[in-house]
């Protein structure tokens, strides 16, 4: 009877032990994280500045400039990660520089560009939109980019430079990774503005888990952000690349679908003036 007992005592201290331990574990809260991305890199001989920045910001690379493969070849032996910065037509009408995508363009020739654009920009893992207020609200047009995209085996980060983009939703129909931008840190470049875009990317980080910020290899911003970057540790922020959030989702088991990354990324419409893009 004593012996009956003890084992029963000992099953209940086990079961109270295990339980309390799979308690904490769920409870254990991930750590936020901000994926910054530094756009139009390629032009200025400036832009290797930027090296001096962590390995976890990506460098998005506009295709066939003058830097382009050595920006890109120097961010591989970093351990960088390296997106092609796609330049789309705005509804500006502004330039869009070498290998543009234009919405008069028929499904063959945004294929064939773009796969140019790609072999300009060696080791690229993804994609982004440069400008595209007026192409990314196509659908059809994104449909094409999406389908080369898969095949390619990128994902696609949506610059958001319209409220009315299309990407997110082609990119989920057509099963390729896809994120969306939360932020422009460097719309003006004064101290107090990038100072406040930094303290909103912090906000967002720990309310929605992880933040996506794109901002451009202008001197200033480069300053600041190597001042301001060690700070993110002491405040349980982590800095992450762009390749391994996505990397991640990717080789965790049981993981949860895109359309459920996406809304963890970007969870509800910008505003007309929050979709802003510097250079629309």
């Amino acid at each position: 009877m004593k012996v009956l007992w003890r084992l029963c005592v000992l099953s209940l201290i086990i079961m109270t032990s295990f339980t309390s331990h799979a308690a904490a574990s769920a409870t254990i809260p991930v750590k936020p994280r901000v994926i910054i991305i530094l756009d139009d890199l390629g032009y200025r001989k400036s832009d290797m500045a930027a090296f001096a920045l962590p390995s976890e910001v990506t460098f998005s690379i506009l295709p066939r400039t003058p830097l382009a493969q050595t920006i890109s070849r120097k961010a591989e032996q970093q351990g960088r990660a390296v997106m092609l910065h796609m330049p789309m037509q705005s509804t500006s009408g502004k330039a869009m520089g070498p290998l543009g995508l234009s919405t008069d363009m028929y499904p063959a020739a945004i294929t064939h560009t773009l796969r140019a654009a790609l072999k300009s920009v060696p080791n690229a893992v993804g994609v982004n939109n440069h400008m595209g207020s007026a192409f990314t609200v196509e659908e059809p047009a994104m449909q094409t980019i999406m389908e080369e995209i898969k095949r390619q085996g990128l994902f696609f980060v949506d610059s958001r430079t319209s409220v009315n983009t299309t990407a997110q939703q082609v990119a989920d129909r057509v099963g390729v990774p896809n994120a969306s931008r939360q932020v422009f840190l460097d719309n003006d470049r004064s101290i107090a503005s990038l100072s406040k875009q930094f303290e909103y990317t912090k906000r967002l980080a720990k309310r929605n888990g992880t933040v996506v910020v794109i901002a451009h290899p202008y001197p200033e911003t480069i300053t600041f952000l190597a001042h301001t970057l060690p700070s993110l540790a002491n405040e349980g922020i982590a800095l992450a690349s762009v390749n391994d959030y996505f990397t991640q989702v990717a080789n965790t088991p049981n993981s949860i679908p895109n359309n459920a990354l996406v809304k963890e990324v970007h969870r509800k419409p910008l505003l007309e003036t929050e979709a802003a893009a510097p250079n629309e």
